[in-house]
């Protein structure tokens, strides 16, 4: 794998980061508040859209892209919440208006107020150097991707059947990959719910990961004259290679704070991928060319 192919996934993996942190803040203060993501939706159309008189149930399934029934009971629901209240239309009265209450108009200002906190306690960890030297990095990186032209019609609807064939292999390739990544979550998920003693649940999430295993296999037989093994082993080493550098950053962040038990756990773990590491090797060395 290149070193730009790295980075790359580097920046990735940083944006998702940051992605997760602005998700996990939006939840813990959604959550408490008894709201479902749609039902924030909802008012949150209702806090950019709608007028002083509100809006009417109509207009926020247009925005919300839901059907009227759908809409009408959420706005049920809200309306027995205390978020929003519901009134005659002044020039309707046959129609209701939909307005946000004063419990929601608080809860928008504690946003605001709890998202300008978070972004200064996490930029506020850098220098000002550091500052200047992360926006001018990725102000340039926003110019490089706005750099390609948008696609015409005919590079988004080729009639080439060989570049659409190729197309189909990459994208299936990457489908495998997620499967691959949802395959461990399963496991994982299913030794956490036999130590609590629910097996049900485990033997249904080991169920659903044999069958995403058996799917995974199937995908990548489909192009395997394209990625024989040995490329798809030689790939597998590469990943790992970023994942033991990541490890490796855990054990000297597990030292330094000495925690103990994540620190054993860890040595353990940068053993057993040394072990892998030098298995698999061999094993490429074995199969030649």
């Amino acid at each position: 794998m290149s070193t730009n192919t790295e980075n790359a996934m580097l920046i990735m993996r940083v944006m998702r980061l940051a992605q997760a942190a602005v998700k996990s803040r939006f939840v813990q203060q959604v959550v408490p508040k008894r709201l479902t993501i749609v039902q924030f939706n909802a008012l949150q159309h209702l806090h950019w859209y709608s007028s002083e008189s509100g809006m009417t149930i109509s207009e926020l399934g247009e925005h919300l892209g839901l059907a009227h029934s759908t809409v009408s009971g959420l706005v049920d629901r809200l309306a027995r919440d205390g978020w929003i209240m519901r009134r005659k239309s002044d020039k309707d009265r046959r129609r209701s208006q939909v307005q946000l209450t004063e419990q929601s108009k608080v809860l928008f200002q504690e946003r605001v107020e709890s998202a300008a906190s978070f972004w200064k306690q996490a930029v506020g960890q850098l220098t000002p150097e550091e500052q200047v030297w992360v926006i001018k990095s990725l102000k340039r990186l926003a110019q490089v991707m706005e750099g390609p032209t948008w696609p015409s019609y005919d590079q988004l609807h080729p009639r080439d059947l060989n570049h659409l064939e190729s197309r189909l292999e990459a994208e299936l390739e990457e489908f495998a990959q997620t499967k691959l990544r949802l395959i461990g979550r399963r496991f994982t998920l299913a030794q956490m719910a036999e130590q609590q003693n629910q097996h049900e649940l485990a033997a249904y999430l080991k169920q659903v990961a044999s069958e995403e295993i058996r799917h995974t296999n199937q995908i990548f037989t489909l192009f395997e004259h394209k990625q024989p093994l040995k490329a798809l082993l030689s790939n597998l080493i590469s990943q790992d290679r970023i994942v033991s550098e990541e490890l490796l950053e855990l054990v000297d962040t597990a030292y330094a704070v000495n925690h103990h038990k994540s620190l054993s756990l860890l040595q353990q773990m940068v053993q057993d991928s040394q072990r892998y590491k030098r298995w698999f090797r061999d094993t490429l060395e074995q199969m030649g060319d």
